[in-house]
């Protein structure tokens, strides 16, 4: 080996050195998660913490649980199946959720077409580009997605979600899903995921949730907010039918009285 091909060697050699002493004393934001690190269940964490700008969901495989499927009478979102949505594609997580959120909401703006059917609703998404999603689509929402200084704040953020029976979406490091129930009082946690084929009802305790959840919660409000009646039976509803297309109303539902109790 000539003088030349062997200082080119220590060169790239130098250079390898001095990239790999230049990471490991760059300080890294709290909550920075490096991409080669998995969660207990093998999930590929994101190198973007979730209240970053630029954080975005990962690929996410389908899988078929085998929960089986709770009375859903007794939790506090008993969302049902024809409301849930598959991540078909494994990198619309965010939209799946949203959609169902929205199908259980019935807001006509994230089910009209079908929001994952959407050009822009189609890959990868995270707060920051979920929201500006929704503001295009005028859809009323809020979230919390952010540190551990905030987390405190995104807990009492879905127990108020689930005391109106909305639901709301919850993010896992590269991932998002549905939560339908919350009690600490029953230490039972519930959600369904979007990559699971079933769809069914999966259940964890509070403990589990609380380490495996990222910080992020996005709740839907429909225009026509029908909670929290539609899921805890409220005024019982029937839809109008506009014969006349005037379209006058406001209201897409016309409350009723409650049935008489049975002796």
């Amino acid at each position: 080996m000539n003088g030349v091909a062997k200082l080119t060697l220590w060169a790239i050699g130098g250079l390898a050195v001095g990239i790999m002493l230049l990471l490991a004393m760059t300080p890294r934001q709290s909550g920075y998660i490096p991409t080669h690190t998995t969660d207990p269940d093998g999930r590929p964490y994101s190198e973007i913490p979730v209240w970053h700008k630029d954080y975005k969901t990962t690929f996410t495989k389908t899988y078929t649980s085998h929960a089986v499927e709770p009375d859903l009478e007794g939790l506090q979102c008993p969302i049902p199946m024809n409301c849930r949505v598959r991540n078909h594609t494994g990198i619309q997580c965010v939209y799946s959720s949203t959609e169902a959120l929205g199908r259980w909401a019935e807001e006509p703006k994230l089910m009209d077409p079908p929001l994952t059917s959407r050009g822009n609703c189609r890959g990868y998404s995270g707060p920051s580009q979920l929201g500006r999603v929704l503001d295009g689509l005028n859809v009323k929402y809020e979230y919390v997605s952010g540190d551990n200084r905030t987390r405190a704040k995104g807990i009492a953020f879905i127990k108020k979600a689930m005391a109106e029976g909305r639901g709301c979406l919850f993010g896992v490091p590269g991932h998002a899903m549905v939560l339908i129930h919350y009690s600490e009082e029953e230490d039972k946690v519930c959600w369904f995921d979007n990559s699971d084929r079933s769809l069914k009802v999966q259940t964890m305790t509070v403990a589990k949730f609380k380490r495996r959840w990222d910080g992020w919660v996005c709740v839907i409000y429909a225009d026509d907010d029908l909670f929290p009646s539609k899921a805890h039976g409220g005024a019982q509803t029937i839809p109008i039918v506009d014969h006349e297309g005037d379209g006058k109303f406001n209201k897409k539902y016309i409350p009723l009285p409650l049935p008489l109790k049975k002796d």
